[in-house]
């Protein structure tokens, strides 16, 4: 028994032994595999600022596409009939399983848009990995090519492709910059590695973009208080207007300049659009006649709005502001004028309403 016991313990001691020998062995040797990183880290540089219209629409291209050079060999590798890939991972800025719900159209491709740390601007990734030749057709994010041809100092490279878009409503601010992606060595076999299938040693070529300062552009509209007067007798009928027309202006100020980024719709404010909007609507069974607002009120009476030629000026509908220089900004006024319509029976009271101008810049 106690012969037993000394065996059993002594083989026990030997398997342990063995395990730990082997457990040093290096990768190589059960793979059949070895890389190195010979490619350095990599910045793309995009424009230090972008200027942005505020109400360009989602998805639009706030830089042209900027892509990394194409490196045939960001690893050097020798393997022996062994899956050997690269593959451009998640790191830094865009964290690995982070959901992309918009896309940008790259040569046909759709990448995925991720977002940064600036309220409403994403960047779009993409690319191409070759491994040993194998592989060079642009994919979304993540991409990945692998090899399983034996070979000796063979090339594990590619290109990263970034470029910006909006996403929604933007706040100006600072894209912070830094690490969006690491060239990964893959080992494992021809489908799309999932994370365990990334090699660590050697270490990961990071890819990183420059900051981008976000500024928005608009112009300064102060609010217009319009003074109409006294009205009454000069409203004998249904229809009528008030004899005096009360004259404004809306007023667009320090509208800036800029210069175009070709290929995008950023660097300036293509146009501009207004509409004007009563507050409580307008009176039921006449168009374009806003109706008053306030407790007490006079009935019997709306308020219509004409543009300088005189025409009825259409509430809710978007009109372009003409003359609007993109390049040279300045300073804009649209002149209107205001008139009490009669619609009812008068009755005496205030006759007061309020209006909201809304500017879209595009």
């Amino acid at each position: 028994m106690n012969l037993l016991k000394y065996v059993f313990s002594s083989t026990v001691r030997r398997l342990a032994c063995c395990l730990a020998v082997l457990s040093l062995l290096p990768a190589s040797a059960w793979a059949a595999w070895s890389c190195n990183a010979t490619g350095s880290p990599v910045t793309i540089q995009l424009p230090a600022s972008v200027a942005v219209a505020r109400d360009l629409p989602v998805g639009t291209m706030l830089t042209n596409w900027v892509s990394s050079t194409n490196v045939q060999k960001v690893f050097t590798c020798t393997s022996s009939s062994t899956y050997v890939g690269i593959t451009f991972w998640y790191a830094g800025m865009v964290p690995q399983g982070t959901n992309s719900v918009m896309t940008a159209k790259y040569n046909g491709v759709d990448f995925p848009v991720f977002p940064t740390n600036v309220a409403g601007v994403g960047i779009a990734m993409g690319g191409f990995a070759v491994a040993n030749g194998k592989g060079g057709t642009v994919n979304p994010f993540a991409y990945f090519a692998t090899n399983n041809a034996s070979g000796t100092n063979y090339g594990l490279g590619g290109q990263l492709t970034v470029a910006l878009v909006k996403t929604g409503d933007i706040t100006p601010g600072t894209v912070s910059g830094g690490v969006v992606s690491s060239a990964r060595v893959t080992i494992g076999g021809p489908s799309f590695p999932s994370s365990s299938g990334l090699v660590s040693d050697p270490p990961g070529v990071d890819y990183s973009i420059t900051p981008v300062v976000i500024t928005v552009l608009t112009c300064q509209t102060p609010d217009v208080e319009i003074p109409m007067g006294i009205h009454g007798p000069d409203l004998p009928s249904v229809g009528s207007l008030s004899s005096n027309p009360a004259a404004f202006n809306i007023s667009l100020k320090n509208c800036p300049g800029g210069t175009a980024v070709p290929g995008t719709q950023v660097g300036l404010i293509n146009s501009i659009q207004y509409k004007i909007d009563p507050s409580n609507g307008t009176v039921p069974g006449f168009s374009n006649v806003a109706a008053l607002s306030g407790n007490p009120s006079a009935g019997g009476v709306g308020i219509q709005l004409f543009d300088s030629t005189g025409a009825v000026f259409p509430l809710g509908v978007n009109q372009t502001l003409s003359g609007f220089n993109s390049t040279a900004g300045g300073n804009y006024s649209i002149p209107l004028t205001a008139r009490y319509y009669r619609t009812g029976t008068l009755t005496t009271g205030p006759a007061n309403t309020t209006m909201t101008v809304t500017m879209t810049y595009l």
